[in-house]
């Protein structure tokens, strides 16, 4: 059946050849009756040569092996008509059908490729699907994955595994706990595979693992640990200056892989400080705002300054721009934001400026360029007006499918102030936003999830959820909830509070580019209805014979079973009001509304009790009824006075 099937590639697999001699010029003899055959035997898909491939000679059967170089030779053949097979383990046989004609003794060539067969070993998941790779992800409890072999050919093969990796511990067959064996048609072998995370290190770390077989091998790719990555932090204008103190501003625009854990400024009279070489540092607290202050006292007067931000994560400090500033003035402070409208040729520049400065600015504007940090020597845009607030400008002209970089500029004093550096790009790349499913979904809270697979170009500026309770395609004008994060990648979430119980949310997550709103699909959600049960009045209070001890029936009401419906039912009692399932508990089998009842026994004399019916939901929340009182009066036998 092989070569039934392997046939029908044949004809793919000859190519054109000429008919040549093989090294030599034709016999200057000729008319010799004997004549010769000769080629090179090539690799169908890498043109390499193939040794030891076996060529006959048809219709004399004579056979021969290509050499090292591939090629292959009949001599001293009789003239007439000749073609030949090539054939070679996991290659195709090749049957080839050109007529090679030996005549008057000469020396004929014939080159030909053949392919190999498909392999037929397959690398599978639990679910049976073809994978090339396997991920351990972050998570310090994961430290074995698992796969299997799968033998898809016909007949029986020998597989074996090659590993050299310090941090994998471990790859062995799951049923003979080996690292080779043979595979019977159709059948599959589980591998485990054990790695040691305390040898992984910092980052992502990658191994090509070589599962190898005697009908071919293929490469798994084993990856573990996660992505590193410095922090990315900017230096704003300085405000607040004084003759002796200033106000650093500065600006996380990525918190890095781990996320950075301190931020600050430093600052000397001497360009580009370090943690090592200042004249001062100040830290600011870390929170979830991306735009950080600290405010210095103490300085010099009239001194020229040069200030970074700075932000630190377990790889090292990662440092913002120099800004510099005088104490002797107050310096203009403009802030380049996000470029909007873009299209294929044009764009809408954005900035702010933050202090008009002393003496005020005479000049703002925009400057920009296609490579690296734009000045106003650049291209320049320059837009009337001044004092404070935000201003625009739109420039056209641009070329299609570039990355441009500008930057906010004033003029104070004669010399140009830049705001912050923001790149955009001609080439429009819309943003992927998916809605994840809705988690710890309670009465009246929920965590809605998404995630940004790509931030697009220009980066969106702002992410979140909207929803409703009515509408199935909610939108930002509902009910509309921010999460920080600007421009990253990645799963993110939030906590809900407020949701009302037993009722049907639609949410979707989105994300603002560009001035657009781009929008997940949406995902629904059902809040859980707490169950509704109230206590009723005690009955049945009776005592005992000496000792006094006294028996009571407790009565309780399930209005509503609640959704899902509860999975327990009872009392709790105590010699104080509120008592709780922590106090004297009676469980009260049975389930859906209605009355139920429970008789308890061996309550002291004398004493006030306090009982309160209750019922547990699916997810561990307890739900009373109102607090019943009674009392056991003292009760004597007589005789026993």
């Amino acid at each position: 059946m092989k070569k039934q099937r392997l046939f029908k590639l044949a004809a793919l697999l000859v190519v054109c050849c000429v008919i040549v001699g093989c090294g030599k010029e034709d016999d200057p003899s000729g008319g010799t009756g004997t004549g010769s055959i000769c080629g090179t035997v090539t690799d169908f898909a890498t043109g390499e040569p193939v040794r030891n491939a076996n060529v006959q000679l048809r219709p004399s059967g004579e056979t021969t092996l290509t050499g090292y170089d591939g090629m292959y030779e009949f001599s001293d053949i009789q003239d007439g008509n000749y073609s030949i097979i090539v054939s070679k383990a996991e290659y195709t046989d090749l049957i080839d059908d050109y007529i090679i004609e030996v005549k008057n003794g000469r020396r004929m060539r014939r080159d030909v490729q053949i392919e190999k067969l498909p392999v037929e070993l397959r690398v599978l998941d639990a679910d049976g699907n073809d994978i090339s790779s396997l991920d351990f992800g972050a998570e310090q409890d994961v430290t074995s994955r698992t796969f299997s072999i799968f033998n898809d050919s016909p007949q029986r093969l020998t597989w074996w595994v090659e590993e050299n990796c310090n941090w994998i511990v471990e790859v062995k067959s799951m049923l003979t706990n080996n690292q080779s064996g043979e595979l019977e048609s159709g059948k599959q072998e589980p591998i485990k595979v054990t790695i040691n995370r305390s040898l992984l290190g910092n980052g992502l770390k990658t191994y090509i693992l070589n599962i190898n077989s005697s009908n071919g091998s293929k490469e798994l790719c084993i990856t573990a640990g996660e992505e590193v990555g410095m922090p990315s932090v900017t230096t704003q204008q300085i405000s607040n200056v004084t003759s002796s103190s200033v106000t650093f501003n500065g600006t996380i625009v990525n918190p890095g892989l781990p996320s950075y854990t301190e931020r600050g400024f430093v600052y000397s009279t001497r360009a580009q400080p370090t943690l090592e070489n200042n004249m001062g540092k100040i830290t600011s607290a870390v929170n979830s705002q991306a735009s950080f202050s600290a405010t210095v006292y103490g300085l010099n007067s009239n001194v020229t300054y040069y200030v970074r931000a700075y932000a630190i994560n377990t790889l090292g400090p990662a440092y913002g721009n120099d800004v510099t500033f005088n104490t002797n003035g107050v310096p203009t402070s403009l802030t380049t934001s996000a470029v909007t409208n873009i299209s294929t040729n044009s764009a809408m520049l954005n900035g702010t400026i933050n202090v008009a400065g002393s003496p005020n600015y005479t000049e703002k504007g925009f400057c920009y360029r296609k490579n690296g940090e734009p000045s106003i020597s650049d291209n320049k845009k320059i837009v009337s007006g001044s004092g404070t607030g935000a201003y625009s400008a739109n420039i056209s002209g641009l070329e299609y499918q570039t990355t441009y970089y500008v930057k906010a500029y004033a003029i104070q004093n004669g010399q140009p102030v830049y705001g912050n550096t923001v790149n955009f790009s001609t080439s429009w790349t819309t943003v992927q936003i998916n809605t994840s499913a809705v988690t710890g979904v309670e009465a009246n809270s929920a965590t809605f999830n998404g995630v940004i697979r790509n931030a697009g170009s220009p980066a969106y500026t702002e992410r979140g959820f909207c929803y409703d309770d009515w509408s199935s395609t909610p939108t930002i004008s509902n009910h509309k909830i921010v999460v920080s994060g600007v421009g990253v990648t990645g799963n993110f979430n939030k906590s809900v509070t407020g949701l009302n119980g037993g009722t049907r949310y639609y949410v979707r997550a989105y994300a603002i580019q560009n001035s657009e709103v781009i929008y997940g699909e949406t995902v629904s959600f059902t809040t859980v209805e707490l169950p509704m049960v109230y206590t009723n009045e005690v009955t049945d209070l009776t005592a005992s014979e000496w000792p006094v001890t006294w028996s009571v029936t407790f009565n309780g009401y399930v209005a509503s079973a609640g959704s899902p419906a509860y999975v327990e039912r009872g009392f709790c009692y105590n010699t104080y009001s509120d008592p709780t399932y922590l106090n004297n508990k009676v469980v009260v089998s049975g389930s859906g509304s209605g009355n139920y009842s429970k008789t308890v026994t061996g309550l002291s004399d004398s004493k006030t009790y306090y009982v309160r019916a209750y019922v547990k939901t699916a997810s561990g929340q307890y739900v009373y009824g109102q607090n019943v009182s009674f009392y056991t009066y003292s009760w004597k036998k007589k005789g026993n006075e």
